[in-house]
């Protein structure tokens, strides 16, 4: 998909049917904490893959970040600092390693979907699998505002900015009088 808000959408509620399961048969192997914690990481390395392929970056380059964080996610009894390191690998690799071109919208744009994810998954409490896995989609559909705020390399509102408006009102005029007659 080329779209990277309805890829975002798509991957997320993949992610959200596939995770309680994945996690459900980890548990017996490495126990039920560290079977989430490894199922979340799995989630953010497929998206931080498709952030670099957005971002038209190596894959190479987000393994670092995503190392650190396996590091926490095998970790027993430290969920907290998992999930929080998590947000702020994700904003890394978002903003500081694929999507670096806009500052300023980054910064707002992490605040907005950043706060915008936990705020929703704390509200709903998950408990329970149905409502981690709501919870998991909840904060996807969230992250796809991302790229309303920034927008995309391949986006239209990028080759608008970059074309001069006297150019392209003539191209306008030109394609109108040729179509006129």
């Amino acid at each position: 998909m080329k779209s990277p808000i309805r890829t975002t959408l798509v991957y997320g509620l993949i992610c959200a049917l596939i995770a309680m399961p994945a996690t459900i048969g980890l548990a017996g192997i490495v126990g039920g904490s560290i079977a989430y914690k490894l199922v979340l990481w799995t989630i953010l390395l497929g998206y931080s893959l498709l952030l670099a392929r957005w971002s038209g970056k190596r894959p190479v380059v987000v393994l670092f970040p995503l190392i650190l964080l396996l590091g926490t996610a095998v970790w027993p009894g430290i969920d907290a600092v998992f999930f929080f390191m998590g947000l702020g690998v994700l904003c890394w690799l978002r903003s500081g390693i694929c999507f670096s071109h806009f500052p300023l919208r980054a910064i707002i744009a992490e605040t907005v979907t950043t706060a915008g994810g936990v705020a929703l998954v704390a509200l709903l409490g998950p408990g329970n699998a149905v409502t981690w896995v709501i919870s998991i989609w909840l904060f996807f559909l969230v992250q796809a505002l991302y790229f309303f705020i920034v927008p995309h390399r391949g986006s239209t509102t990028i080759d608008r900015q970059n074309v001069d408006p006297f150019d392209h009102a003539q191209r306008e005029a030109q394609r109108i009088l040729e179509s006129a007659s």
